[in-house]
């Protein structure tokens, strides 16, 4: 039996590597998210905001993350840091647009599965534009 590298099982860049620092990363905004919503600070605002504070506060993390574990320093990192930023600000936009209009739309779902829902959807467009446009992957065998 022969002794695989991370690399060989599974390639940088790949979703299945992203799927695995994401979920350190979500892991990361739901605990942001959760606290801030069991803090005075909920009472005074709405979950709007505290979604786009977890997103602000966990996406500075992730954009390192990936780059240590996801990706890789094929290019430098002020490049890397400006891409994650522009990608991370649409993304806040989006997904808060997305969640406030889940909110709305299906109030009777739990809150907790509307969070899964909508990161997943930004999960997968994350993925995607950091891959191409941030880091510079071009086919699925690169490394």
């Amino acid at each position: 039996m022969s002794n695989h590298t991370m690399s060989e099982v599974l390639p940088r860049g790949t979703l299945q590597r992203f799927g695995i620092a994401g979920g350190f990363n979500t892991f990361l905004f739901w605990i942001i998210w959760e606290a801030l919503r069991i803090s005075p600070v909920y009472t005074g605002t709405n979950e709007t905001l505290l979604w786009s504070i977890s997103w602000v506060g966990s996406s500075i993390i992730a954009h390192f993350v990936h780059r240590i574990f996801t990706f890789d320093g094929r290019r430098d990192v002020s490049k890397t840091v400006l891409g994650a930023i522009s990608v991370y600000a649409v993304g806040m936009m989006g997904s808060t647009l997305t969640y406030d209009s889940m909110l709305d739309l299906f109030a009777d779902v739990p809150i907790r599965l509307l969070f899964l829902i909508n990161i997943a959807v930004w999960g997968l467009f994350t993925w995607a534009t950091m891959r191409w446009l941030v880091f510079g992957y071009t086919r699925i065998e690169e490394e």
